[in-house]
């Protein structure tokens, strides 16, 4: 197994209405009875957003002893909450390690017995390798709070694996604040054709590109490869974990940034 010593959170609201919550979100992590992590990770949920958070207050843990019940998220008040999509990713050394994962979700959580659960847990997901076949992948970005650094361009995403192009998309329009500065988004990405990491690795690579002259600048850009075509992965492999983004801005204005950007592929 690994030894954890930093969590990061990301989730997606549901887009329907009193779905955001004001209220604090809390992460517990157990391990053999006891917590080895109790942190609030998330505030101010709004309706149909996504949020991301890193966290590192606490001290480094084993995966070894995991269970399905070890990680629980609950929430501090009575504010309801709706999730759709939440998961939970870690560092480990020299990588990033997806930890649990829950996708379509249909419940609510609320201090209030009324209006839902005080926590859920979150199922464990098994961490991929170079030979997990990938059918979709999960991008999650987060851009800079420097002043323009929001964006209407469009913005898309490449893969090429084995020689092959397996997935090129257009980021799509969703209810999120999309691209919009100091705010996180959560998008889902079909692959035309199955690939793995290997065969990124050894005859292909991933770039990220605008489509517009109205220049982004992203603070966070992170891959996922998911091994479902839909509903909730079982194995997740990281593909690019770029957590604070060093690759400058993006235009077709090249005054401005670059149209597109290779990747480093984890």
């Amino acid at each position: 197994m690994a030894v954890i010593d930093h969590l990061w959170f990301a989730a997606l609201t549901r887009n329907i209405e009193d779905a955001g919550t004001d209220n604090l979100l809390n992460l517990t992590i157990n391990l053999d009875g006891g917590d080895v992590v109790d942190s609030n990770v998330a505030w101010m949920l709004d309706q149909g957003e996504a949020y991301f958070l890193g966290n590192a207050s606490f001290a480094p843990f084993d995966t070894a002893a995991l269970t399905n019940s070890s990680i629980r998220l609950g929430i501090r008040g009575d504010d309801a909450w709706a999730p759709e999509h939440v998961f939970i990713f870690g560092h480990a050394p020299r990588t990033l390690l997806p930890l649990a994962i829950e996708t379509d979700l249909d419940t609510t959580l609320s201090a209030d017995a009324d209006e839902g659960h005080l926590s859920m847990p979150l199922r464990l997901v098994t961490a991929g390798n170079s030979l997990t076949v990938i059918r979709r992948v999960l991008l999650l970005v987060d851009t800079s709070s420097e002043n323009d650094a929001d964006t209407d361009s469009q913005i898309q995403l490449q893969i090429t694996a084995g020689g092959a192009n397996v997935l090129q998309q257009i980021v799509p329009d969703t209810p999120q604040s999309d691209q919009e500065r100091w705010r996180a988004n959560w998008y889902f990405l079909d692959a035309a054709v199955p690939f793995t990491r290997g065969d990124v690795l050894a005859n292909g690579g991933i770039t990220l590109s605008i489509l517009g002259d109205d220049a982004w600048l992203p603070e966070s850009v992170l891959v996922f490869g998911l091994d479902t075509a839909s509903g909730r992965p079982t194995t997740i492999v990281p593909l690019v974990s770029i957590l604070a983004w060093d690759l400058g801005w993006l235009s077709t204005d090249h005054t401005e940034g670059k149209p597109s950007i290779p990747l480093p592929v984890s």
